[in-house]
């Protein structure tokens, strides 16, 4: 057996200033490196924050725009692993992604599958799951709400041995309306259960990045907007669900030691 150190940056991304969002990030993973960590994972949107404008499209990249080749460049500085979600734009549609980025230079993306909410009318759902074989071993993706949904981890049954989820997951905070708030009670706990029963499930580690800090929700059919919080909780667990990471409130680093295979260590290179 070997140990693998995994780092989430629990992040409180400052709306659609995305220049400013990758810079603190890059100070991030520079800090997670010098701490061992050979797998770092961001949350959903970390570069434009999880808003709900129009906006969003404006700032949609494609696999070569700015947001992932920095972090490619990132990735063969450091020598570390990089998942970071980003709004794409791909074939004139655009997907709530996540970018995947290596110390030899190569990208996979992985788009979010099961969209809530507002995000169908911002975003084109993806249809593939995504595992990258690398030289420590088989990952897998998942975006947010995807977590909830028994399709997205058949597809990785027996195919991972470690499965990395950036999300944008909210907690009801005083300010909420009644009906909101009750709906969203339960969701800082589902942040913590949920991960946990992944990887019970499927029997690997888990990395799982949230947003902190404030954030706003609108459900349908229950008045605009109103304020929230993200729930943090981002944690590293390992295949038997024990947290392997101290818990933060806000934003910083997350990292944890996982046991993994030898013959995990040393194989192969990456291929999408």
């Amino acid at each position: 057996m070997g140990h693998l150190t995994l780092a989430c940056i629990q992040f409180s991304s400052r709306p659609f200033a995305t220049e400013q969002n990758l810079n603190r990030a890059e100070k991030l993973i520079e800090e997670a490196h010098r701490r061992g960590a050979a797998v770092v994972v961001l949350p959903e949107l970390f570069n434009t924050g999880y808003v709900e404008h129009e906006r969003l499209h404006r700032l949609a990249e494609a696999c070569d725009g700015a947001t992932v080749l920095k972090l490619k460049a990132i990735s063969r500085k450091l020598g570390v692993y990089v998942a970071a979600g980003f709004v794409e734009r791909f074939q004139r549609h655009v997907y709530d992604s996540l970018a995947f980025s290596t110390p030899t230079g190569d990208v996979a993306i992985y788009r979010k599958r099961h969209l809530i909410f507002w995000e169908h009318s911002y975003f084109r759902p993806g249809n593939e799951p995504l595992v990258v074989q690398t030289s420590i071993g088989r990952i897998g993706f998942a975006i947010c709400a995807d977590m909830l949904h028994a399709d997205i981890w058949r597809d990785y049954r027996g195919r991972i041995d470690l499965a990395v989820i950036a999300a944008a997951w909210p907690r009801a905070c005083p300010g909420m309306g009644r009906r909101a708030g009750w709906l969203l009670r339960p969701s800082e706990q589902l942040a913590e259960d949920v991960p946990r029963a992944i990887a019970r499930t499927l029997g690997v580690p888990v990395a799982f990045a949230n947003h902190c800090g404030a954030c706003e929700v609108r459900v349908p059919m229950m008045g605009p907007s109103c304020p929230a919080q993200f729930a943090g909780r981002s944690a590293i667990l390992d295949a038997a669900g024990g947290r392997k990471s101290s818990s933060i409130d806000g934003e910083g680093l997350v990292i944890g030691s996982i046991e993994t295979g030898q013959e995990h260590i040393s194989c192969g290179t990456l291929s999408a």
